[in-house]
């Protein structure tokens, strides 16, 4: 178990499901085209796509946490390359029922290694998927990011 999931559990042991504010990284991965971005199908019964995304953890920088993520979700290695957005007021109830903040940071990145396979339980599954098939993603968070990616918005957006 991870340090993070350690350090969540014993909160979540002392506060119930009560909110509280978990800082959240997701990354939008292009394919050459830039018409397509990696999606992927989650592990923890939410239902729909979902970009590569984590729970930044303790000591982590957000962008070092996105890298990360898609290395343990995607199997691929990653670097940053642009600041896309933030969302800052994101709330949503998890499956188990926990509550949750989760302000998003918003990285675009680019591939510099590894081979794209779903690790078989965060991540059941890996696609890019058109921008132009309007992807029904798990929550309004991610939503917001591929209507914004559609409309072309340009980088720097907040919410």
């Amino acid at each position: 178990m991870m340090v993070m999931e350690n350090y969540f559990k014993a909160l979540r042991e002392k506060i119930g499901h009560d909110e509280i504010i978990m800082p959240g990284v997701a990354g939008v991965l292009f394919d050459a085209t830039r018409t397509k971005v990696l999606l992927e199908k989650r592990g923890d019964g939410e239902v729909g796509w979902s970009l590569v995304a984590g729970m930044q953890n303790l000591g982590e920088s957000s962008a070092t946490t996105i890298i990360r993520e898609f290395k343990e979700e995607a199997g691929i290695d990653v670097a940053v390359t642009a600041l896309i957005g933030v969302d800052s007021n994101f709330h949503h109830t998890f499956p188990s029922g926990d509550q949750a903040q989760i302000p998003m940071t918003l990285y675009e990145v680019k591939q510099t290694g590894g081979e794209l396979r779903a690790d078989g339980d965060e991540t059941l599954s890996l696609a890019f998927v058109p921008l132009a098939d309007n992807p029904k993603m798990y929550n309004v968070q991610h939503q917001l990011v591929i209507e914004q990616l559609q409309r072309q918005v340009p980088y720097g957006w907040f919410f």
